[in-house]
This record gives structure tokens, C-alpha cells and sequence, in this order.
């Protein structure tokens, strides 16, 4: 059981990645390397050769957020009815489109964003199981900007399938935690902590160099709040468990927003992604993303037959690092 995108194991950038001085990251500020007191503001020493770490959001073992200390999580239960809703999403999208717009920022050596910079996609991706127990993810872009290639020449893929983690078919390859019912932007949410199982495959993400080069699957874990009333995935944060020292990957660090998305027919409601915020040190590159989707439209599998076959770019041409 695996995900694929163009017929390769699932592709994600420190991904699937986001200047900053510090500034707070989906709710929790990012950790900075100075103390205040006395109003006076004293930097602390950074060993040579080491990059602040101010410019990431912080590891999700680093602090578990509150939770209410009554509130029983029955973890299979809330397990399954997540699981339910990423298989209505597969069941029920056949392929979507979007308008994609991505800020990109490099972190020099002192934790420091340079300027921004933009791009805009047109965005299309196709969901569909094509048989039991393996699901297909096709992902497309067309730039509408002069720059068609991703900034650094990293190329971040399958944001749309991260929720897929919470598949029936994936879910068995993590170690799973309920740590209680917390909020998410004031709303009750199921606060699940999860980790790849070293005993089990990795199939959710991978980086590949060059569209030929071999892929080098990256263990991750990460926290979710899942909505305690619909039992939608209402944000996503995953880190790298370990370093992956033969493709000079140190970081990769992702969080992901979700929203509602609604059919024009049907009256059928989806959450897909409405942002993301990516963070990575891959290659010597310290990078940031941020993601947002907006003018989604929607097209449901009965939908199939009247849909053509997209126009817009198949990234999977570039020869470019993927993540």
C-alpha cells in the first residue's frame, strides 16, 4: 500500500515548506535565540557552524499544547471517523483545481529572511484509488509567473496527500497518540500525536533528486487537531524524526491549515488545504514557504466522463531536487 504521484512514490519538499524575525507560527511562537530583561534584549552565543534556529517553527515534541484534563479520548474511535472522512475525500474528488500562490524566503547563516519572493500557479490534482488498497495522486502546475521553475530549484510536492497519513490504509504505519481534547483556533479538537513505526513502511513522503534519481523516503512525525464534532483535520504540523545525512537533509518542518471547500452541486463539503508554511535545510539551502490555495473548484468521480484531460504542466518533468 503506498501513495503515488506520477507514478513515484509520494514527493515532498521540507515540503511540502515558509521572514521574518521570528513571528508566530500557526498559533505558537517560534523559538528565538535572545532573553529580554530589564528591557534591555542580550543575544545568546551561537557555536560556529551552527544556524540559529529561530527561523522554525518549534519541534512537536518540544511542548505538548494544553488539553482538557476531564475529556476521555477513545483514540480508535476518533481513528476511525477521521479515516472515514479522508475516504469520503477520496471517494468522493475525482480532481481539483486551484490558484496556488507561494512566498519564498532564504534563511542565510545567521537565522536571517532575505526579501520575499512570489510565484503563482495555476493548480490541479487528481485523487483516485485505482485499486484496493492504492491510491493515486497526480499532481499539476502551470506557473503564471516569468520564473516556471520553484525557487532554488526545489520543487515542493503532494501537500494534498499529507492528510492521507489518516487513511485506513496508512494510519497502521505510525505509532499513535490521543493527548487529549484541545482547541484549535477556538474550536474542540482530538490532539493526535503520531510517528512513523520503524517496523513499517514509509509511504508517504520521500525526497528525489533529478526526475530519474533515486528517492530517499524521510521518516516524520507530527501533531493534528482533529474537529471533535465532524472529525475533519483541521491543521497538521510534522517534523523530521532524524536527519537524513547522505542527501544533506537537516530539516523539514511543515504545517499545514485546512479548511471547507464545497461542491457547486451536491452541496457536498471537503477540506483540503487552504495553506501551508514549509521550512527546510536541504542541500545548503535554508529555505522558507508559504503556500495558499484559493478559487478552488471542485470536481466530483461521477463528474469523470465531462472532465478533459489537464492541460497544465506536468512538474514531474524538471530534473530539479523534489521534496
Amino acid at each position: 500500500m503506498f501513495v503515488r504521484v506520477l507514478e513515484r512514490p509520494l514527493v515532498i519538499l521540507a515540503f511540502v515548506c515558509h521572514s521574518f524575525a521570528p513571528r508566530p507560527v500557526s498559533g505558537q511562537a517560534a523559538a528565538t535565540n535572545a532573553e529580554v530583561g530589564g528591557g534591555n534584549a542580550t543575544a545568546q552565543a551561537v557555536p560556529r557552524g551552527v544556524i540559529p534556529a529561530n527561523w522554525l517553527p518549534p519541534d512537536v515534541d518540544q511542548n505538548i499544547p494544553p488539553v482538557e484534563p476531564s475529556a476521555a479520548c477513545a483514540l480508535d474511535d476518533v481513528l476511525e471517523k477521521a479515516g472515514q472522512r479522508i475516504k469520503e475525500l477520496v471517494s468522493n474528488v475525482d480532481r481539483f483545481t486551484a490558484t496556488e500562490s507561494l512566498v519564498h524566503e532564504r534563511i542565510n547563516k545567521s537565522g536571517i529572511a532575505s526579501a520575499p519572493q512570489t510565484l503563482k500557479f495555476d493548480y490541479l490534482v487528481s485523487i483516485e484509488e485505482i485499486r484496493p488498497g492504492i491510491l493515486n495522486v497526480e499532481e499539476y502546475r502551470s506557473s503564471r509567473s516569468s520564473a516556471a521553475d520553484f525557487l532554488d530549484g526545489v520543487a515542493s510536492r503532494g501537500l494534498p496527500a499529507m492528510v492521507l497519513v489518516f487513511h485506513p490504509y496508512h494510519i497502521v504505519n505510525f505509532d499513535v497518540i490521543c493527548e487529549g481534547l484541545g482547541q484549535w483556533k477556538g474550536t474542540p479538537a482530538w490532539q493526535i500525536h503520531f510517528r512513523q513505526r520503524s517496523d513499517r513502511p514509509n509511504t508517504i513522503r520521500a525526497y528525489k533528486i533529478g526526475s530519474s534519481g533515486p528517492s530517499y523516503p524521510v521518516a516524520m512525525k507530527g501533531r493534528a487537531w482533529i474537529a471533535a464534532d465532524s472529525y475533519q483535520i483541521l491543521t497538521m504540523e510534522t517534523n523530521l524524526i532524524a536527519p537524513l545525512p547522505k542527501i544533506r537533509l537537516r530539516e523539514d518542518r511543515t504545517v499545514i491549515e485546512y479548511g471547507p471547500v464545497q461542491f457547486q452541486k451536491d452541496k457536498v463539503e471537503m477540506w483540503l488545504p487552504q495553506s501551508a508554511d514549509v521550512y527546510y535545510d536541504f542541500l545548503g539551502r535554508r529555505s522558507h514557504r508559504r503556500h495558499s490555495f484559493s478559487n478552488y473548484l471542485l470536481f466530483s468521480v461521477a463528474d469523470k466522463q465531462h472532465i478533459s484531460a489537464p492541460k497544465i504542466k506536468d512538474e514531474s518533468s524538471s530534473d530539479q531536487p523534489q521534496k
